[in-house]
C-alpha cells in the first residue's frame, strides 16, 4: 500500500474508494460473518447445549 503523507482523505473517499475496496470488503464480511454468528447462537444456542 503506497498512501501519501500528510494528504487527508476524506471519508467517502476512504469507504468507496478503489484503493480501499478490497479492505472494506474484508471488514464487511468479517462483521456479517460475526453477526450472523451471535444472531445464530442466540436464536439456537439451546440446541448446543450438551
Amino acid at each position: 500500500m503506497d498512501r501519501q503523507v500528510g494528504k487527508p482523505q476524506s471519508f467517502k473517499q476512504q469507504l468507496f474508494g478503489a484503493e480501499h475496496r478490497s479492505e472494506n470488503i474484508k471488514v464487511a464480511l468479517s462483521v456479517t460473518v460475526f453477526t450472523g454468528a451471535v444472531v445464530f447462537l442466540r436464536q439456537f444456542g439451546q440446541l448446543l447445549a450438551v
